[in-house]
Order: C-alpha cells, then structure tokens, then sequence
C-alpha cells in the first residue's frame, strides 16, 4: 500500500494526539512476544504484515500523511475505580494478571503484572487496554524524538467502574453508571472539611522524594497510592527520557477542581499546582 499527501488538509495538520492510552505494549517500537501453547507464540504489539510493529505502522503513515507535523501528545493511562474522591484507587492496570514468557516484562512505577489492578471484563474480554509499560513508554518517546516530533507527556485516568458495581453514587443514583467520565469524580459534599479530606485521599501522600531513577527505570520507595503516585511518576519517567516538549496534568477533572473547603478554597487546585 502506498500512502501518501494528495490534498491540502493534510499539509496543515501539525499536532495528533495519540491513544489509546490503554495498551500494555502498543507503543513499543521493537516487538513483544508471548507464549500462546506448546511450540506457539504471537507478537503482542503487531496487527499488521507490512511493518515490524503496530507503532511502526502507525507513525510512518502518520508521518507519510502529515509531512508538516510538528508535535505529539502521548496519552498514558492509569485506572480510577470509584466516582467518590475518597474510595477512589488510581493504579495502573493489566488486561491480564499472567502471559507466559512474556518478552518484555511489563512493569508501572515498579509495579510488576502479579501485583497490578486487573481491568475488568465485557463480554468475557478486558474492558480496557492496560496501562502502557514504562519500558514501551520511554521507546516511544525516544522514537518520536528521533523523527523530529516534539513530545507532549499527557497521563490520564480512565474510570474501570464496571456495570453492577454496587458502590454508592454521589449523584443519588442507585449505583455508579459503568464506565464513566473520569470528570464526574467528586466528593459528597462542597464547602466542608470533609471536600479537603476526600481531595487529599484521591491525591495519596507520594513526594517526589519517594522516587528515584536508577537502572534504565524510575522506582517508587513510597507507601500510598493516589493521583500524586500517577503525575509524580510520569514526571520522573519524563526526566528519564531526557526530557519532554510539555506535561499536562489535571484534564477533564472538572468534577474535583470545582470542589471548594470550608474556607472557600479549592484544595484539588492547590494540589495540581
């Protein structure tokens, strides 16, 4: 197949985002395998016959389609599992809590498979792609570099909440609806003590003293999980990679920056800065 610019909406794209967000290894530019039975294996990250990788695939035609494009932003996710700040895990997860022979281990924040949150399923399937691996995430922005694109950082939460979850839902809803926008994340009550104290739950206690970068990695010596965990971490593997263009941080959180205490603050604000 030969792709190629033909019109001038092409010529005029300078920046893409790219997702899913959700993939285990889908942003690894060198192939990943595992062990699918005896005498079998398969390439993870390989849905094509024309290319090495699907992430090879992907941004050679984007670059064939796009000759002016400029930057890129790379969407990593983490999972979020309640719509009450003060309930709500944020981890990163896993289609699958085991592949065998893995080739290239998959690991978060020294998070390894066996200890990861496992999506949960429809229709017998992962409802969600897992959090991309750190190794994955450092090649991709490695190559982007190397193709001349500058590289916008961008962690997002997506809400693993799925149908029949039975948890309390802070809108007065029978249930929280299944999967839904990480935006609808709130607390009880605005303009009480208890906002702050949910907020400070939902961010953890993580520092960046807690990390240290060592080995080709970044690790994590804290104790707590949270939103603190997820930007701090990727801000380490930012400075691991040599350095990003930009890092966004706080998107579509509407449902908590909006949350003020008992003095009229808005402590999620406080806590993004």
């Amino acid at each position: 197949e030969v792709v190629r610019a033909i019109g001038t909406l092409e010529q005029q794209i300078e920046a893409v985002t790219i997702i899913p967000g959700a993939t285990e290894h889908g942003y690894a530019p060198a192939q990943v395998t595992e062990v699918t039975g005896t005498g079998a294996s398969r390439v993870i990250n390989r849905n094509v016959s024309y290319a090495t990788t699907d992430w090879q695939a992907s941004l050679d035609e984007l670059q064939a389609l796009c000759p002016n494009l400029k930057r890129v932003s790379l969407v990593v996710t983490w999972f979020g599992t309640d719509l009450r700040a003060d309930h709500c895990r944020v981890v990163p997860g896993v289609e699958v809590a085991a592949r065998q022979s893995e080739s290239v281990a998959w690991s978060v924040s020294g998070i390894a498979r066996s200890s990861a949150h496992v999506v949960s399923e429809v229709n017998g399937g992962p409802a969600f792609g897992g959090t991309p691996n750190d190794a994955a995430v450092l090649a991709a922005i490695a190559d982007l570099k190397a193709r001349g694109l500058s590289v916008t950082l961008y962690p997002l939460m997506m809400m693993d909440v799925p149908a029949g979850n039975g948890l309390a839902d802070p809108y007065g809803g029978s249930g929280q609806a299944a999967y839904p926008w990480r935006g609808r994340i709130t607390a009880m009550a605005d303009r009480s003590a208890a906002t702050r104290a949910a907020i400070e739950a939902f961010c953890g206690s993580a520092t960046a003293a807690d990390f240290a970068i060592g080995g080709g990695a970044v690790s994590y010596t804290g104790t707590g999980e949270g939103y603190r965990r997820m930007i701090l971490h990727y801000a380490h593997l930012a400075a691991l990679a040599g350095g990003v263009h930009s890092f966004i941080l706080g998107s579509e959180m509407r449902g908590l920056t909006r949350l003020r205490d008992a003095a009229d603050a808005f402590p999620f604000v406080e806590a993004l800065t």
